[in-house]
């Protein structure tokens, strides 16, 4: 399901809560979300469709790709 897109810089700034298997659904609409947006946007982390979890979508051209529980390695 498509979801309305979180512009709250205070709700955007809390800290998101590791991913479990019972967040399939926020994952679909992770993905619904950008795909519906793809024009305006490469990549959605679910705090930006209201729900602190670590999940991001990015969009990769040809297909959108899924990250749950990422971690960046080195900056």
């Amino acid at each position: 399901m498509v979801k309305p897109i979180v512009t709250d810089i205070l709700f955007l700034q809390q800290k998101s809560e590791p991913a479990t298997k019972a967040d399939k659904q926020v994952m679909r609409d992770l993905l619904d979300t950008l795909q519906a947006h793809k024009m305006e946007c490469a990549g959605l982390a679910a705090n930006m469709i209201g729900v602190r979890k670590n999940i991001i979508a990015v969009n990769l051209g040809m297909i959108n790709m899924l990250m749950v529980n990422p971690v960046i390695l080195s900056g």
